[in-house]
């Protein structure tokens, strides 16, 4: 995992790196002195300073009690800064093994002022990291111990699986293969519960690589294809690669070589798509050259390694691989009896391999060189090399290399051939009674992790239920509630709209009663009218005609005065006459019909808005049926559409045409306006009154406005031919 580092660095630090020469050779045994500054060595001095500060002294406690955070801060960033420098020369390889521990125990002092938090985690971890590779097992146990604790204390899956990768890289190194393999797995199980599956598939590869090195094959190659089917999901195509490789190898000492031939092109397939891809093709050369070596094909194994041994260039930065190709190409032509410069090819080896500390590859120089001068009959230098490469191969627990150290001693030490086998036979049966061991044990804890892993599944999806239960029954209570308050929203719309009804009801028949209150008055006036007209008019006037017919004789002033009253029951036979007029005038919507209503509405309206108005109406007497209130809504919406007409339209011309089909009543009226577009318009209260008194007498409203041609509004209202 990355390792979070802190980069700030302070005055004191720069101060300190430049008595370099000082640190180096001292090793930090003085460091104290660097940092420790005496002021005065007069103790009067000091004395008076002191009774100076108690004069001061409130003032002073207020000034740390302020700047105590800081200083805390800067104490932080001081120490984040001690560790960088000394983390950093620890990792320098030039310097001694005690000076690279002196420096760690530095750095780890660096972190006793930092907080318990991640950061403080991942600066232990690579001091744990480092010296693991120091051959310091109680500088490592003290320093992880305390890493590990922080782990548990910080109570993450991801650290603790860092913290258990600490360990299995640590015993990995010192050939402790169960307790490596055991904080692999554990690794691995912190990762896969973080979710971490980058790392878990890693921890997978290293269980893979040390079942290997205990010859359980089986078990190696089913760890690695589940660390493939993690690479793959991830898309990590370097982590692929190397499991491809190991496979191919597993399957080369198996024995089992098309199979180790899928692996290495499947491998080979990704190296194109890696950085550094000359180096990958090398490698992969090399284990082609491998696999044919071991089917015994010596000549074609030679051309390969021949091949990849032509890019020197890229050989010069990659001393590892440039001494194995170098080593296998010498050993090819030792199996197939070629003997120049094979001593030179095999020697050069050996030292790329003593120069970069290749432990393992150093041995198995040593063992190639011990064959290949037993092969000239230097039987010295044979067993020289032999008994090196033995020393080697003890002292770093390669028991492999062991194993083949004795069986070569026993061939070329003639003298001594029954003392090398007999360690042979006892190291070989304790190494399988240990592989046997460790394959048992790594079958068990593969048990284990699996039920783990299993168990791990069966509480996520026994989680997933209770969530995906939870989340149904949230679901269902909050669509009951939804429902219920729309229900009730309903009632109280429906209340609302009943109350409204009821209330347009109650206005209706006021209007009704209104309405016929009127009648009543109209008719009463039309019966006096009448009274008035056809009774007392004409009495008056046949008094006033019998009077002027009276022949009267007299006094000059009786005559006129004769007259003047004549002319008096004239203007009131007059006035009377007029009065019956007027009485018989009354609203032309009580005299006229509904049809007749209508068209006068239209020709009202279209003076107003001066266009053209054609009026039909086909089965007026049907129109006449509707019941009063009917005809009073069918009335506000004629009047509500020419009002739109008006206010909107622009139209020179419009129609309104009435009829009937089968038992629907159909109003239809068109313009030439403009039009206009319902879906963007916006709708306003005028459309909504038409749409709405439209439903209350259970009809159906339509509009068509297609711009620049006009506008069709349809009104269609059931009609019950039983009416009276």
């Amino acid at each position: 995992m990355a390792r979070v580092v802190n980069t700030v660095q302070n005055l004191i630090m720069k101060r300190i790196k430049t008595h370099n020469y000082l640190i180096l050779r001292e090793a930090f045994t003085n460091r104290k002195a660097f940092l420790t500054f005496d002021f005065s060595s007069n103790e009067s001095t000091m004395f008076r300073t002191c009774i100076f500060c108690w004069k001061e002294f409130p003032y002073v406690v207020i000034l740390i009690i302020y700047t105590l955070p800081f200083l805390t801060n800067s104490q932080n960033t001081d120490s984040a800064s001690d560790f960088e420098y000394f983390i950093k020369k620890a990792q320098d390889v030039s310097l001694s093994i005690e000076t690279r521990k002196e420096l760690l125990r530095e750095s780890h002092a660096a972190l006793k002022h930092i907080s318990a938090d991640s950061i403080k985690y991942f600066k232990t971890s690579k001091i744990v990291e480092i010296s693991s590779s120091l051959k310091d097992s109680i500088l490592f146990h003290s320093i992880a111990s305390e890493n590990h604790a922080l782990a548990k204390t910080l109570d993450n899956p991801s650290i603790l699986g860092d913290s258990h990768w600490n360990y299995g890289s640590y015993y990995l190194r010192e050939h402790d293969y169960e307790q490596s393999y055991f904080h692999y797995n554990s690794a691995f199980k912190y990762f896969t519960s973080a979710n971490s599956f980058y790392y878990a598939g890693k921890m997978l590869y290293n269980m893979a690589y040390i079942s290997r090195q205990s010859n359980d094959f089986t078990g190696a190659e089913i760890l690695l294809f589940r660390s493939i089917k993690i690479f793959e999901s991830t898309n990590n195509i370097k982590q692929l690669y190397r499991c491809y490789n190991l496979l191919g190898n597993n399957s080369d000492d198996l024995e089992e070589f098309q199979k180790s031939l899928h692996y290495y092109n499947e491998a080979a397939r990704m190296i194109p798509k890696l950085e550094n891809s000359e180096y990958y093709q090398l490698e992969n050369l090399n284990n082609l050259g491998v696999r044919l070596y071991k089917m015994k094909l010596y000549k074609e194994a030679l051309t390969v390694f021949n091949n990849a041994l032509a890019y020197p260039a890229i050989l010069k930065l990659e001393p590892s691989l440039h001494a194995r190709l170098l080593d296998n190409s010498a050993f090819c032509q030792i199996s197939i009896g070629r003997y120049e410069d094979v001593a030179h090819s095999l020697k050069f080896a050996m030292a790329l391999r003593d120069s970069i500390e290749d432990t393992a590859g150093s041995v198995m120089s040593r063992m190639r060189l011990a064959l290949y001068y037993g092969k000239v009959t230097d039987t010295i230098q044979a067993i020289d090399y032999a008994k090196e490469g033995l020393r080697l191969a003890k002292g770093y627990y390669l028991n492999s290399n062991v194993l083949y150290g004795l069986e070569l001693l026993a061939a070329l030490d003639t003298d001594n051939t029954n003392h090398y086998l007999t360690q042979h036979i006892s190291l070989n049966k304790s190494l399988n009674t240990r592989d046997r061991r460790l394959r048992n044990k790594f079958t068990a804890i593969q048990y284990e992790t699996d039920k783990y892993i299993q168990e791990n599944e069966r509480l996520f999806s026994q989680r997933m239920w209770i969530f995906i239960i939870a989340i149904s029954v949230t679901t269902i209570l909050v669509l009951i509630y939804i429902n219920s308050r729309q229900n009730a929203k309903n009632k109280e719309l429906l209340f609302e709209r009943e109350q409204q009804q009821y209330n347009e009801d109650m206005f209706l028949m006021a209007l009704s009663q209104k309405t016929n209150l009127e009648k009543g008055k109209l008719e009463e006036r039309q019966r006096i009218s009448q009274e008035l007209h056809d009774d007392i008019v004409s009495r008056l006037f046949t008094l006033r005609f019998r009077w002027q017919s009276v022949k009267l004789s007299g006094a000059a002033s009786m005559e006129m005065l004769h007259q003047q009253f004549l002319v008096t029951l004239e203007q009131l036979e007059t006035d009377i006459r007029n009065l019956s007029h007027e009485l018989r005038e009354i609203v032309f919507f009580q005299e006229d019909s509904f049809s007749i209503i209508l068209k006068k509405i239209g020709l009202e309206k279209s003076e107003i808005g001066k266009f053209e108005f054609y009026y039909q109406c086909n089965e007026p007497e049907v129109w006449e049926r509707l019941p009063y209130v009917t005809q009073i809504q069918l009335r506000r919406l004629f009047e509500e559409v020419l009002q739109n007409v008006v206010k909107h339209a622009q139209a020179s011309k419009v129609s309104a045409h009435l009829y009937r089909e089968l038992d629907i009543l159909n109003i239809e009226i068109k313009d030439n306006g403009m039009g206009f577009n319902p879906t963007k318009s916006k709708i306003g209260i005028g459309m909504k009154s038409l749409k709405t008194r439209s439903q209350k007498l259970k009809g159906k409203f339509d509009i068509h406005a297609p711009i620049g041609v006009g506008t069709t509004i349809s009104i269609q209202i059931p009609f019950n031919p039983s009416l009276p």
